[in-house]
């Protein structure tokens, strides 16, 4: 079983980004989205076979997709979706299709308001999650109902 991991109470980038490497990384093997403290302890790290969105590294050989300092100087550079997303494109997974959520997600991140993400938040992803967000406590189960969404809303892009 591979373990990925991300940060508790997962926002947009944290759930896209797990799901690219549990859907199209890890798509072959069994695989499992565990939800920690940001402050992810060593000893989870060194047995997780990919990390999003958390612990502050940015490396393709280990799996690990994280935008903020000090693996970027600039957290709103880039965002953990982008880093994984641009990972399996340059492996020639079939991910290009998913470019506008990419986009969208990256723009949730780092605070942009572009006419896309404005649409996501009314009934897009974001709008989705917030959704879920009011429906379920527990960050497995909203991770899951978010999966089955977005399996459903990229399915047509």
């Amino acid at each position: 079983m591979k373990r990925i991991i991300t940060h508790a109470n997962p926002d947009l980038d944290a759930i896209v980004s797990a799901w690219l490497a549990q859907d199209f990384l890890f798509q072959k093997d069994r695989s499992e989205v565990l939800f920690v403290s940001r402050k992810v302890p060593e000893n989870l790290m060194r047995h997780a076979d990919c990390a999003v969105d958390v612990g502050n590294a940015y490396c393709t050989e280990n799996y690990r997709f994280d935008h903020k300092p000090p693996a970027f100087q600039d957290r709103n550079s880039t965002c953990a979706t982008r880093l994984i997303w641009e990972y399996l494109l340059g492996i020639g997974a079939a991910v290009s299709h998913l470019k506008p959520l990419v986009e969208i997600t990256y723009q949730g991140d780092t605070h942009r308001n572009s006419p896309a993400l404005k649409q996501s938040r009314i009934n897009g992803p974001h709008a989705e999650l917030t959704r879920l967000k009011t429906e379920y406590r527990d960050s497995k189960t909203i991770y899951q109902q978010m999966v089955f969404w977005l399996r459903s809303y990229t399915r047509d892009l």
